[in-house]
């Protein structure tokens, strides 16, 4: 079936030319002469694409391309011919492929739609191929830990409970987050927002949306992630970084299930499910008064733990095929000698899941093209993340400031209950610390230890 081209421009004749020139390379066409029509046309059925005109009567192009929901619901390719140079990068900022001065060429402007649209096909794959290995079947692993999960998700899943996903940086939260809203059947979008990416000032219009008006730059509607994730699931990933203010706000919409957009309006009412991630741990920051002990229940309602890399060992071959599979094919050999598979496994992998998708990556590279085999030569690939056991910074470049400090932290919890032989009492004699403080610090940075205090 040929696809479907939005155009939106004021000036009939473009229209008719445009048009025109498309149905002749066999696309099908639909016009706007508004925002407020092509808006109405995006809303209720998405087209491939969209090549749109800035200077519209009324509300402007780059006023639509604004407010429009992200990702953007079709590919834009931008089409003017009295747009300053401002505003033809303020476009591109807000997601347009490309920018096409008026009048164009046949060529430039069927190439910028070609162009366009093969990125969107890129992206579509890429989503498939992402939920696709979401699925709760298909989260890789063989260990225990992921057998458990499985189940875990498979279980919780169709509920409409509020998760909190809890694991190291690089463990596979918003994996764990997209499987659960695959297998919870919610016909809506997943949508996903890093809290601690966005800088506070905008982190509200972000999360609940803002009217036109509402802060300098607000120049139409803006719809928030919550009323994006209608009928579906949010991952608000970093909670434990998102401002006291908001926190406050964010418990506010939990209960009442509706969201106020900032700068006033009706309060919209949302039918979604909230997934939280976070690699820290919260329980803490709610005794030092950094998140609120309200909001840190309402939002455990039901925690699930990642366990991090190094305590599962056996699904690092596994997942290692599957990335490299990722990379390369599904057909693509992979060939681990007995010192590879060894030293992958002793590995301790401070990045988790994602330093071993980047160790795949770095084979890839250095062996493409040649047949993959991890051996004792392609194994030393992994000492950048490595440097020496001793060393204090042999994280340095995948760990945040404070996971280093916690890393060797437990560096040095382990090796005086080596030395105490699991015994904790004795271990805190050794490090003349209190036996209830350090057994405190030894569940937080969990480290197996034998004996509880009494």
């Amino acid at each position: 079936m040929s696809r479907r081209i939005l155009l939106v421009d004021d000036d009939p004749a473009v229209l008719r030319g445009v048009s025109g020139l498309l149905q002749d390379e066999g696309y099908r066409t639909e016009t706007a002469a508004t925002a407020a029509q092509a808006h109405e046309v995006l809303s209720r059925d998405p087209p491939a694409a969209v090549i749109l005109d800035l200077g519209l009567p009324g509300e402007s192009g780059l006023s639509l391309l604004a407010r429009l929901p992200r990702p953007l619901p079709a590919p834009v390719v931008v089409l003017s011919g009295g747009a300053t140079p401002g505003e033809a990068a303020q476009a591109l900022k807000l997601g347009a492929t490309d920018f096409v001065e008026k009048p164009p060429s046949a060529e430039r402007l069927l190439t910028a739609l070609a162009n366009a649209l093969a990125l969107r096909d890129l992206e579509d794959e890429r989503e498939r191929l992402r939920e696709e290995l979401a699925q709760p079947g298909n989260l890789v692993g063989e260990s225990a830990a992921l057998v458990e999960l499985r189940k875990v998700i498979a279980r919780v899943a169709p509920t409409d409970s509020l998760i909190l996903v809890e694991g190291e940086t690089g463990t596979g939260k918003e994996r764990v987050a997209r499987a659960l809203h695959l297998a919870s059947g919610r016909k809506g979008r997943f949508v996903a927002v890093n809290c601690a990416a966005i800088p506070a000032p905008l982190l509200e219009s972000e999360l609940f949306g803002a009217e036109k008006g509402a802060f300098t730059g607000a120049t139409a509607r803006r719809i928030g992630r919550f009323e994006q994730a209608q009928k579906g699931t949010l991952l608000l990933d970093e909670i434990g970084e998102l401002p006291l203010d908001l926190q406050a706000k964010l418990l506010r919409v939990l209960e009442e299930r509706e969201v106020s957009r900032l700068g006033g309006g009706a309060p919209v009412a949302i039918d979604v499910r909230v997934v939280a991630a976070t690699h820290r741990d919260l329980g803490r920051a709610v005794a030092e008064g950094r998140f609120r002990q309200d909001l840190y229940y309402r939002l455990a309602v039901f925690p699930i733990r990642i366990a991090p890399l190094r305590e599962r060992s056996g699904d690092v071959v596994p997942l290692l095929r599957a990335f490299v599979a990722d990379l390369r094919g599904p057909q693509t050999e992979l060939t681990i000698a007995p010192e590879g598979e060894r030293a992958l496994r002793a590995h301790p992998w401070p990045g988790n899941v994602r330093e071993l998708r980047n160790f795949a990556e770095r084979l890839h590279l250095l062996r493409d093209p040649g047949p993959l085999t991890v051996d004792a030569e392609t194994a030393a690939l992994l000492a950048p993340a490595t440097r020496s056991p001793e060393s204090a910074t042999w994280g340095l470049g995948t760990l945040s400031y404070r996971e280093l400090c916690e890393e060797a932290e437990r560096k040095i919890l382990r090796e005086a209950l080596e030395r105490s032989e699991g015994n904790v009492a004795a271990a805190a004699r050794l490090l003349r610390v209190d036996r209830g403080n350090l057994y405190r610090r030894i569940k937080a940075l969990g480290v197996d230890a034998d004996d509880e205090p009494m």
